[in-house]
């Protein structure tokens, strides 16, 4: 209980600051800046191509995140070792380059040039450092017209580089926050999950199936993500179930199935109580409301058709088809098959159809193999 409450303030800490990162900047997905910066560039230099290159310093590699010309498609996710090429020294020095006959320079290589077809004659290379600390490069490529890069065009660069660096850097930091609330949201999940030997790996099936059906019904992006969040700790009120409630080997009496249901209420207070609340308002709303059903016969507020939020209608058909076909010790728990058969009976009444059938084509696409669905379909991409 100590390690659970620890993990919820950790969780709380980190949204506080993906919060106060987000106000940094106003676009703040990392990959989108990347594309951002590049354009920027690209259009205010008049060059015909360029890349970002960003350092990673965990593989010690230098990677193409962004690309625009006519060899994009075969530069972007290219690696390069620390130091190689000529964007890797710059990197490594720290300082800016123009060269104005890139094929005669020693340190170039044309292996996207070899493939594409396109024809690299000259370059400005800049440094994006912040602090002191290199975070990568841009690299642009012949200017446009057949004419020469220009000291004042390298002029120009360095001064775009500084601000881009400061919106690469605000947005690595949001993109590693992001990261590292994600990994305390799962622990804290495995945690409450342990607690009942029944359910292990319930909250993380769960928050994969709503993915699933989000992507399937066109949610993406930072809303997916939300989602996926949202659907983590959607049972995160059983902190407050007795053991010997939550861990009942046999069926529950009435009494006790009151109790289990107060989940839902616990869930949503302990994520109320958490800042910043903006930031939270789907998860608490998935929290009390996962267990809805549209035809007003679900608790704790019998919410019915449209009255009950969208995230909450989509972790209740991957809760309840997880709930179907986990085997407990007083049930075998159904197939994935005849779970997805059960949906379907329910669909309309008390699951929403359109999520249900999206659901329903993943599993039969994938022929009902769990491993093939996953491997289909993915887990939280970060």
């Amino acid at each position: 209980m100590v390690q659970t409450k620890e993990l919820q303030h950790k969780v709380q800490e980190l949204m506080s600051l993906l919060e106060a990162f987000k106000q940094l900047n106003s676009n703040i997905e990392i990959h989108d800046v990347f594309q951002d910066i590049l354009l920027q560039m690209v259009h205010v230099i008049h060059a015909e191509a360029g890349t970002l290159w960003v350092v990673d310093g965990e593989a010690q590699k230098i990677r193409a995140v962004a690309a625009y010309g006519g060899s994009a498609h075969n530069i972007l996710h290219l690696e390069l070792e620390m130091g190689e090429g000529i964007v890797g020294k710059v990197i490594a020095g720290g300082a800016e380059l123009l060269i104005e006959d890139v094929p005669a320079h020693p340190d170039w290589s044309n292996r996207a040039d070899a493939t594409s077809g396109f024809a690299t004659k000259s370059m400005i290379t800049v440094p994006l450092a912040v602090k002191g600390q290199v975070l990568g490069a841009l690299q642009l490529v012949n200017k446009k017209d057949g004419r020469q890069f220009t000291e004042q065009d390298m002029s120009l660069a360095l001064m775009l580089a500084n601000q881009s660096a400061l919106a690469l850097h605000n947005s690595q930091m949001f993109d590693q926050v992001s990261r590292m609330l994600l990994s305390m949201i799962r622990t804290l999940a495995k945690v409450l999950d342990a607690r009942d030997p029944y359910t292990a790996g319930h909250s993380e099936r769960v928050a994969r199936y709503s993915l699933w059906i989000a992507e399937r019904i066109g949610m993406e992006g930072a809303e997916a993500e939300e989602l996926y969040k949202a659907a983590l700790l959607h049972d995160i009120g059983k902190i407050g179930i007795p053991d010997d409630i939550l861990r009942k080997p046999d069926r529950l009496t009435n009494e006790e199935y009151a109790q289990i249901k107060l989940h839902t209420v616990i869930g949503a207070e302990i994520l109320s109580n958490m800042e910043p609340k903006p930031a939270m308002k789907n998860a608490i709303e998935t929290a009390r409301s996962h267990h809805e059903r549209l035809d007003g016969t679900g608790y704790p507020d019998a919410l019915s058709g449209a009255d009950i939020p969208l995230f909450a209608k989509v972790v209740g058909v991957a809760d309840a088809f997880d709930a179907m076909t986990t085997a407990r010790s007083y049930s075998k728990g159904l197939s994935l098959r005849d779970g997805a058969a059960e949906l379907v009976r329910c669909k309309g009444t008390l699951f929403d159809e359109r999520l249900v059938e999206a659901f329903v084509a993943i599993l039969e696409e994938c022929e009902y193999d769990p491993e093939r669905c996953r491997e289909r379909n993915g887990g939280y991409r970060l």
